[in-house]
């Protein structure tokens, strides 16, 4: 970045007159300084963004982040980056409008907008409050998340195979392969830390979320069974390969603990730490974004030789989320008395 790091930020009445800008002409600032609330899934994205002369942006940097690494990768990027070269506060920076987001990143691409957006809001305009907000994002997505919930909710409901197994695949291709929608122990992470993203503009992301969190809370397993797009990819393998092998109902035992001694290790790390992305060792994201490190593929491929051989084994005895929805589901029986 060209520019020189050079804050003035008011830190009290009379460093600036109402109405004036914060910042003096050609300065650069850090957004965690002038806009911490705003927030992506993982937390405040910071960047280093220097003013022209006109108040708008002539260059951003984003100096760090705790986004799920597999699907923020590009918003460091030039190509995404350039885009807010030359925009300023009266600018509407909605991602799908004006503003071109990441590809399988529309969380993390809006927290940058929305952060940028805020930052030259109160250094031009202090005092300011804008009564123009992000638009409801009721696009296709929304839609057809509301849809295919519906579909499932009606295969639960009907206790039909043949619909369960259709809705499945569906949830394997749209939320999976397309979407790139799961509940996994990050996701988790970020409502335990309320690091929550902008609901306006993410509001397919909350159907999907809480949906598969209060339909399981309400009438069972229905996220791992019905939902879940990775639990359904083991299911289909295992079902066309049918190389089951069996295990004794003492080792199955055995092994489920496991996915809820690693769901109190990691809710303690993330409550700890106060970062949700570090708990993010599930395969999810390398199977449907076909990203990932080494150790992260070397996983994914020993779960899946494992799903030829037996129903759901990261679900079974490896996933943490699933234990905890498995909690969920648990205290929903409790409450309304299910037997």
């Amino acid at each position: 970045m060209a520019v020189a790091v050079n804050v003035h930020i008011r830190k009290g009445p009379g460093e600036a007159a109402p109405g004036q800008p914060i910042l003096r002409e050609g300065n650069s600032f850090n957004t965690k300084d002038i806009a911490p609330d705003v927030k992506g899934l993982g937390g405040p994205i910071e960047m280093l963004v220097g003013l022209d002369k006109e108040g708008n942006i002539e260059d951003v940097e984003v100096l760090s982040h705790n986004e799920t690494s597999q699907y923020a990768a590009g918003i460091s990027e030039p190509e995404f980056l350039d885009q807010f070269k030359g925009k300023g506060s009266e600018d509407d920076f909605i991602v799908g409008e004006d503003i071109d987001g990441v590809t399988h990143a529309t969380i993390s691409s809006s927290a940058v907008a929305m952060t940028l957006k805020t930052s030259l809001e109160r250094i031009n305009r202090p005092g300011h409050v804008s009564k123009k907000k992000a638009p409801f994002n009721l696009n296709l997505d929304f839609y057809l998340t509301v849809l295919i919930i519906t579909f499932l909710l009606m295969a639960f409901y009907l206790k039909a195979n043949w619909l369960r197994y259709t809705g499945l695949f569906i949830s394997v291709l749209y939320f999976g392969f397309w979407k790139a929608n799961f509940i996994s122990m990050t996701s988790l992470g970020g409502v335990f830390l309320w690091n929550l993203p902008d609901f306006r503009s993410n509001i397919a992301w909350y159907v999907f979320i809480f949906s598969g969190l209060i339909l399981t809370f309400l009438i069972g397993a229905f996220y791992c069974t019905y939902m879940c797009p990775f639990g359904g990819l083991q299911i289909f393998l295992n079902k066309i390969f049918k190389f089951n092998v069996e295990i004794t109902p003492q080792v199955e035992k055995s092994l489920r603990k496991i996915k809820y001694i690693l769901l109190w290790i990691l809710t303690v790390l993330v409550l700890t730490l106060n970062n949700a992305n570090i708990v993010n060792y599930e395969p999810f994201a390398t199977v449907f974004l076909r990203r990932g490190s080494v150790a992260a593929w070397l996983i994914l491929a020993i779960v899946l030789i494992l799903s030829l051989f037996h129903h759901r084994p990261f679900c079974s005895w490896f996933c943490a989320a699933g234990a905890f929805l498995d909690m969920l589901s648990k205290a929903g029986r409790k409450v309304f008395k299910k037997r």
